[in-house]
């Protein structure tokens, strides 16, 4: 058994689960809840574990785990495969999850030691041009804010700004993009 595999189910399950496939491949795709009920405990503890524990990220991959597995469905080879097919199918929706995490995390780091810089500039002349971070929208500032200075993990940002998960991660990538546009223009004005 591989590391952070789940059990496989027992043969009647995965009998069912090859009908069920075949259900859906034949149109019929409200079977698709069957094989949802089966292995959706199963697909998110994987991804919980993946994912250090992590359950709304655990959640939202589990979701889309299946959203991948229903829309590719007419690839899986062997319909008794099927739970091997669907926990591989999680295993590189984390792996690739957390490398983005990873590569953002990098990236973002560089933005917030920016920001830090820009501030420290700001309050040693108080006639400068008003920070960068000032010139974003509010929602903006306030999730850099909570994400960098507060250090809070997307969660409980979303859960403070009463957003998704997707809608923070999405605010705070636009507001790095402007972040850095108009750090560059500031850099190249300095200089």
């Amino acid at each position: 058994m591989r590391r952070h595999e789940p059990r496989t189910a027992d043969p009647q399950v995965a009998e069912k689960a090859a009908e069920a496939v075949g259900r859906v491949l034949a149109g019929e795709t409200e079977a698709f809840r069957l094989l949802v009920e089966s292995y959706g405990r199963a697909v998110f503890g994987l991804c919980r574990r993946l994912l250090s524990g992590n359950d709304a990220e655990a959640e939202d991959l589990t979701q889309e785990t299946f959203l991948r597995a229903f829309e590719r469905l007419d690839t899986l080879e062997d319909r008794r495969r099927f739970a091997p097919w669907l926990f591989q199918v999680a295993r590189s929706l984390c792996r690739d999850r957390w490398r983005r995490c990873e590569v953002e995390g990098r990236a973002l780091e560089a933005v917030a030691e920016s920001v830090r810089r820009a501030e420290q500039a700001a309050a040693q002349d108080p006639g400068s041009v008003p920070s960068a971070l000032d010139d974003l929208p509010a929602d903006e500032q306030e999730a850099l804010r909570l994400r960098y200075f507060e250090g809070l993990p997307y969660e409980d940002i979303a859960r403070r700004l009463q957003l998704s998960f997707s809608q923070v991660d999405h605010l705070i990538r636009r507001a790095r993009a402007r972040l850095s546009r108009r750090l560059l223009a500031r850099q190249r004005i300095e200089q």
